[in-house]
């Protein structure tokens, strides 16, 4: 261990390529020596992957914690399945064929731990906290997942009894990820608030899928809550039509059309995973569908029922998501409230769950909540929305 930063005093991950950005952006680059800019639009707000954080800062309402006293104080897990957020020693991991990366600091950190062969998410609370405008939350991080895109760590606040969306890390979820990231994300509060931060870790149940956190703090830092609307500078060029809705999202096959007023945009694809399609709307500045009134419900039914459309009328991910105690539309961070739901459905009221909709047998465009990951089943398309 010689040589190593004491974990009081940790602020960086070596590890990691990424460059840090005062700024509310990451540069990256590609092994094309394509240089990207993102403003990521697709969270509540704007983070950085760190590699040097500032000088002197300090945890000033979530201490720093690191997880080598063994135990997760001030962080409580309230994972409801097998899924668990355990604590791991690198001297001795849960399974020695699939040892984690060394740590940036210490030996101990978080992992998902759940029975062999199978998935689930595990969720991990701090108590209540106020929380300033300019404070951030830091971490570090290890995914892995096979396929990629699969795993994921998200994290939510909570405003005035919402959980809110600040932060998805899937893009980090690869087969050949054997690095720990340290990243930081602010918290978008415009004022003193009290609040919960909530962390979830989604792990599929491949031997090689794993998914671990550590040095969790909150620090005040130089950052404001950012406007509303930024952009983005990509690589992948969008053919935009008369109106402003683009005929392709992206540079896959997900076409769109304005459908009363608003865009849509239907993946000619199938993904095995809710976070993969997540991943895509947000990646191309928009969000997974969020059927918030009878009115959208029908428009969207009625069009992939439709002759024209040329939709294959199988299954398609929403943003629909099991949050804290319900259901929420993620990409709006709203609660459902005109609903669709086959009979019996929900029945899968847990973590990890998320809401489809499902035109095979009798569903007839009816609403399911099914396992996020698609482990088990056929792949779906997703439905993006601008």
């Amino acid at each position: 261990m010689a040589g190593r930063i004491p974990k009081a005093l940790y602020r960086s991950n070596s590890n990691t390529s990424n460059r840090v950005a005062r700024e509310s952006t990451v540069i990256m680059k590609t092994p094309a020596i394509l240089i990207f800019l993102w403003s990521f639009p697709f969270l509540s707000t704007s983070f950085r992957l760190d590699r040097n954080s500032k000088d002197g800062r300090d945890g000033r309402l979530l201490g720093l914690t690191d997880f080598e006293s063994g135990t997760t104080s001030p962080w409580i897990d309230e994972s409801a399945a097998d899924a668990k957020w355990l604590i791991e020693d690198f001297s001795a991991p849960f399974d020695p064929s699939q040892p984690a990366p060394m740590p940036p600091s210490g030996t101990k950190y978080l992992r998902v731990n759940r029975p062999a062969g199978t998935s689930g998410q595990a969720v991990l609370r701090s108590e209540p906290f106020i929380v300033q405008p300019g404070d951030q939350f830091r971490l570090s991080f290890w995914i892995r997942s096979d396929p990629i895109q699969v795993n994921n760590i998200q994290i939510y606040w909570s405003n005035n009894g919402v959980q809110e969306r600040i932060l998805s890390l899937v893009e980090y979820s690869t087969p050949t990820n054997f690095e720990w990231r340290t990243i930081s994300v602010l918290i978008p509060a415009t004022g003193p608030v009290e609040t919960r931060l909530s962390i979830f870790g989604f792990c599929n149940s491949g031997t090689v899928d794993a998914v671990a956190i550590d040095n969790l703090v909150v620090e005040s830092s130089d950052q404001t809550v950012p406007p509303s609307s930024t952009t983005v500078y990509t690589t992948v060029s969008t053919t935009t039509s008369p109106g402003g809705c683009p005929s392709n999202l992206g540079a896959n096959s997900v076409r769109c059309e304005t459908l009363g007023g608003k865009c849509y945009c239907f993946s000619l694809y199938k993904v095995d995973s809710w976070y993969t399609g997540d991943s895509y709307c947000r990646t191309n500045g928009a969000t997974l569908v969020s059927l918030e009134t009878q009115t959208e419900i029908s428009l969207i039914d009625s069009y992939i029922t439709s002759a024209s459309s040329g939709l294959d009328q199988y299954a398609y991910w929403t943003s629909g998501q099991w949050v804290g105690s319900g259901y929420t539309w993620t990409g709006s961070n709203q609660p459902f409230t005109a609903t669709n739901w086959y009979p019996g459905q929900p029945d899968d009221l847990a973590s990890g769950y998320c809401v489809r909709l499902f035109y095979g047998g009798d569903y007839a465009g009816r609403w399911s909540d099914i396992i996020c990951s698609g482990e088990g089943y056929t792949p779906f398309y997703f439905i993006c929305e601008l």
